[in-house]
């Protein structure tokens, strides 16, 4: 469970980050220097769970220090936030669980005091996580519940299916298989549309679907997802563990419980197959179906004195259950009375738990219809948005048109104004100069004609033509001047 929970917060850091530029960090200096804020944070949440995982019980306290004097001492943006948040880890390694709880809502309510909605979100899944682990199913889909509203207000469509996928998983342990479903084919239609690539998240859903069919006892279901397991090519996270494990769903659905006991004992020996609580209870499953009671109560006994299962009602039910009929079986009437007495105090509990999540469930539905309409809404506006600019643009083009239409009819006007009075002036010129002086020239070569003494006639009116020819070539000369204008 632990390390499914630190899978799957690396794939929060990771799916976020991939449309950006993967910044190369040697230190917590590094990572305080990145200029781009979300990158910053990503790659500061994977630097404190990574340290503190790591790190040994003794060096807890050293490390917890450091990384505080460093925010403090660099001033990063958030450091209220991400100080609670490494509290919360130092917490959680100690195994003081509320403490590590209460960090974390505190290290929340920094965030969302900040507006920060990626930090909020990934601090929400790390308390759902914590709050799965513990037990505390209503709790645990009430905080996935705000994480699916940050990441739809996000708009992050990778994160919407990692928080789907963590709901589904929630239902799952709790026998709600049919919502459990449901969410894991939401989160599957995301990854097909936004994500057909990423084969980490797909073999996730395989899983996850696989468990639910396990748990719903329908081995054709198990078989298919399965099979889509064993075709994946991708050399992703735990696939090896889901590859195997869903094997020996397949052989407890069919009956052939020995083969299963020889599957689990040979992956618990096997260093590449991450073993965990529930192979041990199909171990005791397996071992009552195969005829060896006393092996199954060992292993029983072992899972109740967990104080990691303490808090499970569902899972507690199923092993009071189970040794409830292993002692009846032997004829302890007083020993399988008891057990089936605190079986049934479990699943009181158990469905006590239930009607909460199941109110819950519906209130997330809402919250799901509340984001769709919201992201419709934003989606109409960004188009009402571009129409308004459409219409403005349209009406910018016409009224351009429109003047540039009304200056060319202007100017034509003008033009035929100006034609006009140019047409007047050289009627003018023509009707006044022009002939005023052809008129003198053929008067004077008229008398000259009529005179007896011509010769003596021409050279008294010699100057007169010269005068009258010069004017006359100014006044064509004034013409062809504005013809050519």
């Amino acid at each position: 469970m632990l390390k499914k929970f630190y899978f799957l917060i690396f794939c929060i850091v990771f799916s976020s980050a991939q449309v950006r530029p993967t910044a190369k960090t040697d230190g917590l200096l590094d990572i305080l220097q990145i200029n781009d804020g979300a990158l910053r944070e990503k790659a500061l949440v994977q630097y404190i769970k990574d340290k503190f995982v790591a790190s040994s019980i003794k060096n807890l306290d050293a490390n917890r220090i450091a990384i505080d004097e460093s925010l403090y001492k660099n001033d990063a943006p958030n450091k209220t936030a991400f100080e609670y948040f490494v509290k919360s880890m130092y917490q959680r390694r100690l195994s003081h669980m509320d403490d590590s709880e209460a960090a974390l809502i505190k290290a929340i309510q920094s965030s969302d005091k900040d507006n920060d909605s990626f930090l909020s979100y990934t601090f929400l899944n790390f308390l759902g996580y914590l709050q799965t682990e513990e037990g505390k199913v209503t709790a645990a889909v009430s905080t996935y519940r705000m994480a699916k509203k940050d990441a739809i207000k996000l708009n992050n469509t990778n994160l919407q299916m990692i928080t789907d996928i963590n709901i589904s998983d929630v239902y799952c342990k709790n026998a709600f298989y049919d919502q459990s479903l449901l969410y894991l084919d939401q989160a599957q239609a995301i990854g097909s549309k936004y994500w057909p690539d990423d084969q980490r998240l797909k073999n996730v859903i395989y899983y996850n679907k696989s468990e639910n069919f396990f748990r719903m006892n329908k081995p054709d279901s198990l078989q298919v997802y399965n099979q889509r397991l064993k075709v994946s090519k991708a050399n992703t996270y735990k696939l090896y563990t889901y590859k195997n494990r869903t094997d020996y769903y397949l052989l407890l659905l069919h009956h052939n419980y020995k083969k299963a006991i020889n599957l689990i004992h040979q992956m618990k020996s096997d260093e590449g197959y991450i073993f965990d609580a529930g192979d041990l209870q199909n171990l005791s499953d397996a071992y009552y179906k195969n005829g060896q009671p006393d092996s199954a109560e060992f292993i029983i006994n072992q899972l109740l004195v967990k104080p990691s299962e303490s808090n499970h009602p569902e899972i507690k039910y199923h092993l009071y259950d189970l040794l409830g009929q292993i002692t009846q079986q032997r004829g302890d009437y007083m020993s399988a009375t008891l057990n089936f007495k605190l079986a049934l105090q479990q699943s009181k509990a158990n469905m006590d738990r239930l009607t909460q999540v199941d109110n819950i469930s519906a209130l997330m539905k809402l919250d799901e219809l509340e984001g769709y309409y919201s992201q419709k809404d934003e989606l109409y506006a960004r188009e009402r948005s571009w129409l308004v600019f459409a219409i403005i643009v349209a009406l910018l083009v016409i009224l351009i048109i429109a003047m540039f239409y009304r200056t060319i009819k202007q100017k034509r006007h003008y033009e035929k104004l100006l034609f006009t009075a140019k047409k007047e002036e050289l009627a003018f010129i023509n009707s006044h100069d022009v002939r005023k002086y052809l008129t003198n020239i053929l008067g004077l070569i008229e008398v000259i004609r009529g005179s007896d003494n011509k010769r003596k006639q021409y050279l008294e009116a010699e100057d007169y033509l010269f005068k009258s020819a010069q004017d006359l070539d100014k006044a064509i000369k004034i013409i062809s001047k504005k013809l050519d204008d």
